[in-house]
């Protein structure tokens, strides 16, 4: 019986406090985000360099369609995870 009325008895805010990410926590959410960000825009501009050699042109067209499209799709992701993370 006392076993219930201990946890019974624990007042709101502490279970509220359990379920809150700590400064930690937070910061690799972040920093992970941002990572997979800048991997993404590195691996299309990494494949818009490649193409841009294999054309053999002047400017680098390839080069810079691909990582605008790059921060975008990094961008696109980001927010997409940053949104789910958030709801939960």
């Amino acid at each position: 019986m006392e076993k219930k009325k201990s946890s019974q008895s624990r007042p709101q805010s502490q279970k509220k406090d359990s379920k809150k990410p700590s400064g930690l926590n937070t910061f690799a959410r972040y920093s992970g985000m941002g990572f997979q960000m800048l991997v993404i825009i590195l691996l299309f501009y990494w494949a818009g360099s490649r193409l841009d050699e294999r054309a053999s042109s002047e400017k680098p067209f390839y080069t810079a369609i691909l990582t605008v499209v790059g921060v975008f799709a990094g961008l696109y992701l980001s927010l997409k995870d940053f949104m789910k993370k958030k709801d939960d």
